[in-house]
């Protein structure tokens, strides 16, 4: 039995690792003005992760990609906006 532990071990890192790294994007659109909101949003490549990586519809990857987005004072922060996204998608189940 003892043998069998290693490998099973070395498969649930592998998948565990695979998993981690199945990352969303996230993009913002920044214009020459980073605090006028207008002109900045989420990128369409950052909306396409979020429909790729969660069980959302394509409205609900908009509104969560607008949310994050949505915060200029985030502009170059990416701590805070992994934070926002994660506060964003909270309710929604990987893929």
């Amino acid at each position: 039995m003892k043998y069998l532990i290693l490998p099973t071990a070395a498969l649930a890192l592998a998948l565990g690792g695979a998993a981690a790294s199945a990352e969303v994007k996230i993009s913002c659109k920044r214009g020459p003005l980073p605090k006028v909101s207008i002109i900045n949003g989420p990128s369409a490549q950052f909306v396409r992760s979020i429909e790729e990586t969660y069980v959302v519809t394509p409205e609900q990857a908009r509104a969560a990609a607008n949310y994050v987005c949505d915060d200029m004072e985030a502009v170059g922060n990416a701590e805070t906006l992994r934070a926002r996204t994660r506060i964003a998608l909270a309710d929604y189940r990987r893929r």
